[in-house]
C-alpha cells in the first residue's frame, strides 16, 4: 500500500501548512476540507483525524461528532452556495485515500442530469486545468468556516 494521502494532509493542517482550502474546519476527530480535485466547487471531504479504513472502527464520540457536522456542513453549503441538498458518500477505497473520508457534495439547482446522484463523481480526480480555482475554494472556505465556528460556539 501507497502511503496514505489523507494521513499526509493531516500532518500539513498538524503543522499549520494547510491553505484555508485544505483546513476548513477541525473537531477533535475530524477536519473538513475542499476536494483538490475537482471542478465543483464546493466539495467538501470530512476526514478522520486518526487513520481508519472502516466506518466500524469509529468510537461513540467519533460517530456522534460526525452525524453532526454533516448536519452542519450540509446547512453551511445550503446558505453558502445556494445548493438544494447534499449528497453524502463514504468509500475509502482509494488506493491513495483509504482513510475514511467523506465527501459532501452540493446538489446545484442548475445541476445537468449526467451529474445527478453517483453519476456526480465524474467530476473528481480532473486535471488541474479543470478544477476549481484556489482563491475561489479558499473564499467559500472561509465562509463555511466561520459559518460553523459560529453554529458551535
Amino acid at each position: 500500500m501507497k502511503e496514505c494521502m489523507s494521513c499526509a494532509l493531516m500532518q500539513k493542517r498538524d503543522a499549520g501548512e494547510a491553505p484555508p482550502w485544505d483546513s476548513i474546519y477541525r473537531s477533535e476527530y475530524w477536519d473538513a476540507a475542499h476536494a483538490y480535485n475537482t471542478s465543483y466547487l464546493g466539495w467538501l471531504v470530512l476526514v478522520a483525524r486518526r487513520h481508519i479504513e472502516s466506518l466500524d472502527e469509529l468510537t461513540p464520540a467519533e460517530a456522534a461528532d460526525l452525524g453532526a457536522l454533516l448536519r452542519e456542513l450540509s446547512l453551511a453549503l445550503k446558505k453558502h452556495t445556494g445548493c438544494l441538498k447534499t449528497y453524502i458518500m463514504q468509500f475509502a477505497e482509494s488506493d491513495e485515500h483509504p482513510h475514511v473520508h467523506f465527501h459532501i457534495v452540493p446538489r446545484m439547482p442548475e445541476q445537468a442530469p449526467d451529474d445527478i446522484a453517483y453519476r456526480v463523481m465524474r467530476h473528481l480526480g480532473l486535471p488541474v486545468s479543470e478544477r476549481c480555482s484556489e482563491d475561489d475554494m479558499n473564499a467559500l472556505a472561509l465562509a463555511i468556516r466561520a459559518e460553523l465556528e459560529a453554529m458551535r460556539h
